[in-house]
């Protein structure tokens, strides 16, 4: 199925590897010109040279950026319509997860450290790059954490931050519909990624197959399964969607799975998203 993303622009945030890695990819296959960036340089310029040899060098820009950083954030979106022309189509948000403490451990600059790199990361991304895409619209997605809608002891920081930008993105959504932009956000549940295959090797006493136990359906998911969800939501025949705030959690969200084993942890917040940043 063709979902009209071809001679696209999209700049996707940290996506050198993970599921920010499966987005570029994605959106790549459907012909889009993309452009993503995360913090470390020698893993961007390595998942650059593989896009590259899968679609084309023409259509990958690779970034090194902090998106904590005003400065790199301004510079990824130069640098995009620098190299693929003055319009940007798509815009994806997705970096790590705030830090999992318990509220009493939480200083002043932690919390600002929280809100600076994943919610200012948003609002400075957005704001960079609206200029571009307001004459053809466009779509602005925003991945976050699940647990924004399952609070759990040690989360606070994840929780509040990424209530925060849902709240931001679905305001976002009312003030430029009328630009014909759209706005959603995807909260993500356990992914099979070299974040969360880390997080497993802290802890041993966390599983693929443990953490998978915890969704309905009885695993965890594939970062392609993501990426062809938001391939979908920001392509033109998706334009009537807006402001929407979904899970993709393999059902968890719903309900525990039917073999949940109550020591596994409540969230995804800093072991599914996206690592490379």
């Amino acid at each position: 199925m063709d979902l009209g993303l071809s001679g696209k622009v999209a700049i996707v945030g940290g996506g050198s590897d993970g599921l920010g890695f499966a987005i570029a990819d994605r959106l790549l296959a459907e012909g889009a010109h993309v452009a993503f960036f995360a913090r470390r340089a020698e893993k961007v310029a390595a998942a650059e040279r593989q896009l590259a040899e899968r679609y084309g060098a023409e259509r990958v820009l690779g970034l090194a950026g902090d998106c904590s950083s005003a400065a790199d954030l301004e510079g990824v979106t130069a640098s995009t319509v620098e190299r693929f022309g003055d319009a940007v189509h798509v815009l994806v948000t997705n970096d790590g997860g705030p830090p999992i403490r318990r509220i009493s451990e939480l200083t002043d600059e932690v919390w600002l450290q929280a809100f600076e790199r994943h919610f200012f990361y948003v609002v400075r991304s957005v704001r960079a790059t609206l200029p571009y895409m307001t004459a053809e619209g466009g779509s602005i997605l925003n991945v976050v954490s699940a647990v924004a809608q399952r609070p759990a002891v040690g989360m606070a920081a994840p929780t509040t931050v990424w209530s925060a930008v849902i709240g931001y993105a679905q305001t976002l959504a009312l003030e430029i519909a009328a630009q014909n932009i759209s706005v959603n956000t995807l909260m993500a549940g356990y992914f099979d990624t070299s974040l969360l295959a880390k997080t497993i090797e802290r802890q041993p006493e966390l599983s693929k197959e443990r953490l998978g136990r915890t969704a309905p359906l009885g695993r965890i998911g594939a970062p392609q399964e993501l990426a062809d969800l938001v391939a979908a939501l920001v392509s033109p025949g998706a334009r009537y969607v807006t402001g929407t705030v979904t899970a993709v959690d393999g059902g968890a969200s719903v309900g525990l799975g039917a073999s949940f084993d109550s020591a596994a942890p409540a969230s995804n917040a800093t072991v599914s998203k996206a690592p490379g940043t």
